[in-house]
């Protein structure tokens, strides 16, 4: 019983757009996770989204890759978002 043949024979003779489809359906559960993780913390959602926003928006500058550029946005949102939120000193 060779199960494994068999199965790679049928995903070789599969349509690439069907095993893409498949693929990106068992990373729903992972990427549901993933965002509830990050929109925990209410300080930090705003960072987390725009985070999100320009990574997948896949914009590229200088030959840089938008991951590098979600993580700079969203790092300058947390630091201007907690820079705001801080509270003076009390005397």
């Amino acid at each position: 019983m060779h199960h494994a043949g068999l199965v790679t024979a049928f995903i070789s003779l599969a349509p690439s757009i069907l095993i893409e489809a498949v693929a990106g359906l068992a990373l729903i559960g992972a990427f549901a996770v993933s965002a509830v993780a990050a929109f925990r913390q209410e300080d930090a959602r705003e960072a987390a989204a725009v985070t999100f926003i320009v990574t997948a928006a896949s914009l590229t500058f200088y030959g840089i890759s938008g991951a590098f550029w979600g993580l700079l946005a969203g790092g300058l949102i947390y630091l201007l978002t907690h820079l705001r939120n801080r509270k003076p000193p009390t005397a």
